[in-house]
């Protein structure tokens, strides 16, 4: 099965930033990809008339693709519940309930076979800690995890890309910097080893996110050696 997920440059209006996504999710559809998975854009909710164009839009332009768009895919209230893809049982997270320990905890009960996560990274090197701790998620919470970006500045959001294919602690596929689309071929579903990891640990930096959107001080963070 081949997945294609997005890593999307940020336009001046949201109609453009959906018609550029049309355009891609096409190419990726014409291109053999059975699930393509795209970032939502800010401001975009189901209930709203221009996402619905854009469903029945996508339904014309990739036909036989499933297209998953995190926050919106789910549906899930407050109950985190996973869906049906073809990657298998599917949970969909956006910003920081990818490290949310509480969040994490429900998907190990879960059982699922894929992650799909929008970090919606603040910097540079939040989105390389959170392609690090993807990693260690692939083994320990889903066997695949999935991470689509949004990148560039425009409409007041910054955001900071590295769109990849995680599968069991192996990077197949990643996006660099800008606009791109990264495919990955893949046996689904994906099932963790037998001996799966211990939940992984937050980079400091992640932790240091989450304490500040939680109003909470940072963590301490330790040294590797006494200097004095």
């Amino acid at each position: 099965m081949k997945i294609a997920v997005i890593q999307h440059q940020l336009r001046g209006h949201e109609r453009t930033d959906l018609a550029a996504l049309l355009s891609v999710s096409e190419q990726a559809s014409d291109e053999g990809a059975s699930v393509i998975v795209c970032p939502r854009l800010p401001g975009l909710g189901p209930d709203t008339r221009i996402y619905q164009a854009f469903i029945e839009n996508m339904r014309k332009h990739a036909p036989g693709s499933l297209v998953v768009m995190p926050a919106v895919a789910g549906g899930r209230g407050e109950e985190l519940q996973p869906f049906l893809t073809p990657l298998g049982r599917t949970v969909a997270l956006t910003g920081d309930e990818c490290i949310e320990p509480s969040m994490l905890d429900d998907v190990a009960t879960l059982g699922v076979e894929a992650m799909v996560w929008q970090p919606c990274a603040a910097s540079a090197l939040q989105a390389e800690a959170f392609l690090e701790f993807a990693l260690d998620a692939s083994l320990s919470l889903s066997g695949l995890v999935i991470v689509t970006a949004l990148t560039g500045s425009a409409r007041g959001v910054a955001r900071f890309g590295r769109s990849a294919v995680v599968e069991l602690g192996d990077i197949l596929a990643e996006a660099g910097e800008g606009e791109a689309v990264v495919s990955a071929q893949i046996e689904a579903p994906v099932s963790l080893p037998d001996r799966p990891r211990p939940h992984p640990v937050l980079p400091p930096i992640l932790a240091q996110r989450l304490a500040h959107h939680l109003g909470e001080p940072p963590p301490a963070v330790g040294y590797p050696a006494d200097l004095s």
